[in-house]
């Protein structure tokens, strides 16, 4: 993902990877979240990575063989504030896939069969030596920036000084990548809770991935067999099911570690370097990419010469506080889901009948859980490169929020909002409010054109009306969504970062301050 934040920036780079050739056929994370989709919609490609995967209509709580409650996605995912409403099922190992093609098209691809021998940086750049995984060849690499995005035992972290904290879960787990024969919707997925906790996602056609802590299992050590699963299968999922023809039985143990910094220097790590924890909620993957979201842009303006090289600590200062309340959150979840402790586990299935019921049928409640797990509650607010100006009443966004999406019309036709962001420039979305308070088509030009001529760096300008203007600029605000869902009932503007996250909002009468606010940022 970072490959294409700074391909699409057009800042040359290299990507070095020691496998010998080309990407595993077998992963682990499965889950795209919608914040996700938004993030690849800025590239152009977030329908064509959409089509290739799976979504389930809904989800199914068990507890001791008995279903508890169920939750419909179609019904927790009426959002008019989001293109993409739904969580998809697709492989890391075609995500990844995915990823290269779009890159591709670019101009760049991964060199594979590559490893890092060593690191060192210094006050202008940093030194790579690289070789060949068989050492028959070696080459020195200068570089302005390097970022290690290795997994749980980076090499860049390690060059970097940076400390990876955290522990191993004691727990073991197995997962089947199998078939399945029954006579349920196939497009569910089950999270079944007993003596330990079983999974069941369905992939494609009629394969399904069962995850299962070993003791739910089975006492045996040793590579998992598909009996096991199938033992476990039929105590924990309710009604009959065959497993059979399996394409992948493996065991893994789990982490949640921090780094305690994500950049030392010119050496930043993101991803799995950065973080490790548990698969609950479906989170790793997407918040490695969020990482790169953040950090691309930030990189390609200091190369450039747009900002300082204190402008990058903003990447540590956005991203890090986002990985520790993931690792906090997960790893409560976690524990609560997969504890061992049998006294523990049998209040806990003893209550969760009665409480899970009672908890999904709030609406609201349930729409905060989706919320979080879809990645849409992250925000930067606090960080020191955003904004807010004062003067906006009932205003629901503040500088380092995500920038909500909806649908708005112009001249060729209905779209998102978020359409017209790419991962190239900011983006000036000028509000005209709604009813009285509302600014005439003019002011908005007259605006637009003020703060262009003062503007210190690129940015494009969309106007936005509450109702269709006289004229032909502009769009209009579909039922009027983005102006309720922002609180704009006046007149206002938000600054839009390349990664879709807002810089700066105010009322329309606070633009004139806005290119000093950026010029401060130098």
């Amino acid at each position: 993902m970072l490959g294409l934040e700074l391909a699409a920036q057009k800042i040359p780079f290299r990507i070095i990877d020691k496998a010998p050739a080309g990407r595993s056929d077998k992963s682990r994370s499965l889950i795209v979240q919608p914040r996700t989709f938004e993030l690849l919609n800025r590239h152009g490609i977030a329908r064509d990575l959409q089509a290739r995967g799976n979504t389930a209509d809904g989800a199914t709580f068990c507890v001791n063989g008995k279903e508890v409650v169920g939750i419909e996605l179609q019904d927790v995912a009426r959002l008019p504030n989001t293109a993409f409403p739904f969580q998809s099922i697709i492989s890391q190992h075609d995500t990844e896939i995915f990823l290269d093609e779009s890159l591709t098209k670019y101009g760049f691809g991964v060199e594979w069969d590559m490893r890092v021998k060593s690191i060192a940086q210094d006050a202008d750049g940093v030194t790579v030596k690289l070789g060949k995984t068989d050492d028959t060849t070696e080459e020195t690499v200068r570089a302005k920036f390097v970022v290690g995005c290795d997994g749980k035992h980076s090499i860049v972290r390690d060059a970097a000084g940076l400390i990876f904290e955290g522990d191993s879960y004691p727990q073991d787990f197995i997962l089947a990548d199998t078939h399945l024969k029954w006579g349920k919707p196939h497009n569910r997925a089950y999270i079944c809770l007993g003596r330990g906790i079983l999974v069941v996602l369905p992939l494609k056609d009629d394969v399904v991935r069962v995850v299962a802590s070993r003791a739910t299992v089975t006492q045996r050590r040793g590579d998992p067999l598909l009996e096991d699963f199938q033992k476990a299968f039929s105590q924990m999922v309710p009604g009959s099911g065959t497993l059979h023809d399996p394409a992948w039985l493996a065991r893994f143990y789990l982490h949640h570690r921090g780094v305690n910094r994500y950049n030392n220097g010119r050496l930043f790590v993101a991803g799995d370097a950065a973080h490790v924890h548990s698969p609950v909620g479906g989170q790793g993957m997407n918040t490695g990419i969020q990482d790169s979201a953040n950090l691309g842009w930030k990189l390609a303006a200091v190369l450039r010469g747009e900002r300082p090289m204190s402008f990058l600590d903003s990447y540590n200062a956005e991203r890090r506080p986002v990985g520790q309340r993931l690792l906090k959150t997960t790893d409560r979840a976690f524990q609560f889901m997969s504890s061992i402790n049998p006294i523990f586990v049998f209040f806990r299935n003893l209550i969760l009948p009665w409480i899970m019921p009672w908890v999904m049928s709030d609406r609201s409640r349930v729409q905060n859980v989706f919320n979080s797990i879809a990645e849409f509650d992250i925000t930067y607010r606090g960080s020191g490169i955003v904004g807010t100006a004062p003067g906006l009443q009932g205003c629901k966004i503040q500088g380092g929020d995500r920038v909500l999406d909806g649908k708005i019309e112009g001249p060729e036709g209905q779209k998102y909002l978020l359409n017209l962001l790419d991962a190239t420039r900011h983006h000036l979305l000028l509000f005209s409010g709604v009813g009285s308070e509302s600014a005439m088509e003019g002011t908005l030009q007259r605006a637009e054109a003020k703060f262009l001529e003062r503007s210190p760096v690129e940015v494009k300008v969309h106007l936005v009306f509450g109702q269709k203007p006289n004229g032909e600029s502009g769009y209009v605000d579909v039922d009027g969504i983005l102006h309720r869902e922002f609180g704009f009932k006046q007149a206002a503007y938000i600054l839009a970062r390349p990664d879709a996250y807002a810089a700066h909002v105010g009322p329309l009468s606070a633009l004139d301050d806005l290119p000093n606010w950026l010029k401060q940022l130098h």
